[in-house]
């Protein structure tokens, strides 16, 4: 069964839908699908069950006149509905549309997409369709409807589009943003925290690729991710006012002790699993977020504060990269007391209480602050 019957399943359907394309994000777990059947085109973004993404669903045309009022009958019936005629540029209806002639482009974070038709964008689904009811964004829609809204001139996503096309162009290219951008990275680490002792490649083999710093020394031993700041973090523009200032991070974890081999094993897989969180399960990670710690058989902290505002803890500037800046957040170990903590009163309570005991936040024999 096709995808659109799927949601608009119905006898009174007029026919099966055709799928005219399907495709999957290249970094979420997210298929792009458009359809059609005898009367209407829809673009979807469906999220994996596992994510709370959800399905997204716009308009993209009309292939018979439009009513005049909304189809309200033919929805609660499961009928895919038509645009009603007040919001339509092309209210007699247009013709079919060739899979042929169509192809998606998604946004950077790889929680977003565009339907091209031919080399004109034809609809788009932003991180936030599906909210406060706004659907998606299509090219012949005029005014803001139940469906669907106008693409005008004041829209930033078409810009972004570009932006990804520019992004994505680049990845295929020899001198790729990782082959660019991982020297600097490691040179920024070795200058600030000392000369690796090893980097692991914590991709699998996938794209996109990613690295770990290791600096095992004498009384520290350091973690730093390399890479994970050349894509950005879905869904944070829908928290936050500036998504540029906060959807690039790297991650580092500081220990105060020489670890054996399995345990720096056991870390470092750790970090891989994390590393690649935000675009699995289609989030972001950010100051004062807590995540649970499996790197190391600790019994009592088995959690991680992600900050970069403890007094003690190196500050890492990596700049910026294509415009966003770079948070390099630390994973500071916690107990399930200091985490609960953080949940009821904020980040800020427990960073105070760690500020006060000093480098002693690197052990993982301190005591609890709470």
């Amino acid at each position: 069964m096709s995808f659109l019957k799927k949601i608009f399943s119905s006898k009174e359907a007029s026919r099966e839908p055709e799928v005219l394309l399907e495709e999957e994000s290249p970094l979420c777990p997210i298929k792009a699908i458009v359809e059609q059947d005898d009367r209407v085109v829809y673009f979807y973004l469906w999220g994996s069950e596992d994510t709370n993404f959800g399905i997204k669903t716009c308009w993209v045309r009309n292939l018979i006149q439009a009513p005049d009022e909304p189809e309200t009958k033919l929805i609660n019936k499961g009928i895919p509905p038509l645009l009603p005629k007040q919001y339509c540029k092309f209210p007699d209806g247009q013709e079919k549309l060739k899979a042929a002639d169509l192809s998606i482009v998604w946004l950077e974070e790889g929680d977003g997409a565009a339907l091209f038709l031919k080399d004109e964008i034809l609809a788009i689904i932003p991180a936030w369709s599906g909210l406060e009811g706004f659907p998606g964004y299509a090219r012949d829609c005029k005014g803001n409807g139940d469906l669907a809204w106008e693409i005008t001139d004041r829209n930033e996503l078409p810009g972004r589009i570009e932006q990804a096309i520019s992004c994505w162009f680049s990845w295929s290219s020899e001198l790729n943003p990782f082959r660019l951008e991982q020297p600097r990275i490691l040179e920024v680490y070795e200058e600030l925290l000392g000369k690796s002792d090893k980097y692991y490649a914590i991709d699998g083999n996938q794209w996109p690729p990613k690295g770990l710093f290791l600096r095992n020394g004498a009384s520290k031993t350091v973690f730093a991710t390399v890479g994970l700041s050349l894509i950005p973090m879905p869904s944070i523009e829908m928290y936050v006012d500036d998504r540029l200032e906060h959807n690039r991070i790297e991650l580092g974890i500081m220990l105060n002790s020489t670890l054996k081999e399995d345990d720096l094993q056991g870390i470092a897989e750790w970090i891989s699993g994390q590393a690649s969180m935000p675009w699995d399960n289609i989030t972001f990670f950010g100051e004062g977020h807590t995540i649970n710690f499996k790197g190391l058989n600790s019994g009592k902290f088995n959690s991680v504060l992600l900050t970069n505002k403890l007094e003690v803890l190196p500050k890492v500037e990596l700049g910026k990269f294509r415009n966003s800046s770079i948070k390099f957040l630390w994973m500071v170990p916690i107990s399930q007391k200091e985490r609960k903590l953080v949940i009821d009163k904020g980040s800020e309570a427990l960073i105070k209480k760690l500020d006060k005991i000093g480098t002693e936040v690197y052990s993982l024999d301190r005591d609890e602050v709470v």
